[in-house]
């Protein structure tokens, strides 16, 4: 399944919430989205959702536009927006089964995948409880497999991992990344460390603007040689935390990691760059 944007851009009245973008995704990729508030992450999800349309461009699923016949993705599609709607008086499996039906999911098949979904997700010992009831982790926890119903061709997720505890995310991560063996996976977080060793391609955007498309070894390999660790006083202030990534403090002082064109410091040194400090220099041009 081939998957091609083709300069779709999005106004909201003169403000342009999405500048024209253009790449390709298919089956076989798990595809992290990357940028900042603001960046445009929720918008292009909206429009490849076919919740929107894009002022400009057009996207082909297999050949077809989805903007002229958005049922084409419809069909294929299973999407978790960042806030879920859920239906608190339901139990785990009353909303699951119901998302089922509208999925158009035969009554067997749901009840089979509506129990290996619960129990894949940690759900079974409460799957009878009202959602009411359900904590924020699982209730997005649910959110999740109701996304996975009907086994979807493309999966677009934004920000799926919020209100899970780290075992959970690991789950999560563990699913998406088998599923993208033979499926489109869009994974749109602000936390890298979520796609950092799932992801087959990264896309970096910043204010509308697609600034990157590529796997992470390019990435990596780009961002090599503008990485910097340095140690300030503990009593030092910082002014300007431009392209800072990170602050520890050792019993040597604070430890700063930065991403710049030049050495910020004369005793900074180069370190490796993790796929943070990548993304960090693309959004802050660095490179």
């Amino acid at each position: 399944m081939l998957l091609e944007v083709k300069e779709i851009s999005k106004k909201y009245g003169t403000f342009p919430a999405l500048n024209p973008i253009s790449c390709n995704m298919e089956s076989g990729e798990l595809i992290g989205l990357v940028g900042s508030n603001g960046a445009g992450k929720t918008t292009f999800i909206k429009i490849l959702s076919t919740l929107i349309k894009p002022t400009t461009g057009d996207i082909l699923l297999d050949g077809k536009s989805i903007v002229k016949y958005p049922m084409a993705m419809q069909k294929n599609i299973g999407y978790l927006p960042q806030d879920i709607a859920i239906y608190p008086n339901l139990s785990a499996v009353e909303f699951l089964m119901y998302i089922s039906a509208l999925k158009k999911v035969s009554k067997k098949e749901a009840v089979k995948q509506v129990d290996y979904l619960l129990e894949t997700l940690h759900l079974t010992d409460v799957k009878n409880k009202r959602l009411s009831d359900y904590s924020g982790g699982m209730k997005q926890r649910v959110g999740i497999a109701s996304a996975l119903l009907g086994n979807p061709k493309i999966i677009i997720v934004d920000e799926p991992t919020t209100g899970l505890d780290p075992e959970e995310r690991v789950i999560l991560r563990n699913i998406l990344s088998k599923l993208a063996c033979s499926k489109i996976v869009l994974l749109s977080t602000h936390i890298i460390s979520d796609i950092e060793a799932v992801a087959t391609s990264i896309m970096v955007l910043k204010k509308g603007n697609l600034m990157f498309h590529n796997t992470p070894e390019i990435l990596l390999h780009n961002a090599n040689g503008y990485v910097w660790e340095y140690i300030l006083p503990i009593d030092r202030i910082i002014d300007d935390l431009t392209g800072v990534s990170s602050m520890i403090q050792t019993e040597q002082g604070i430890k700063i990691r930065q991403v710049c064109a030049e050495k910020p410091f004369s005793d900074a040194m180069l370190a490796k760059a993790t796929l943070e400090d990548a993304c960090l220099c693309v959004l802050e041009e660095v490179f």
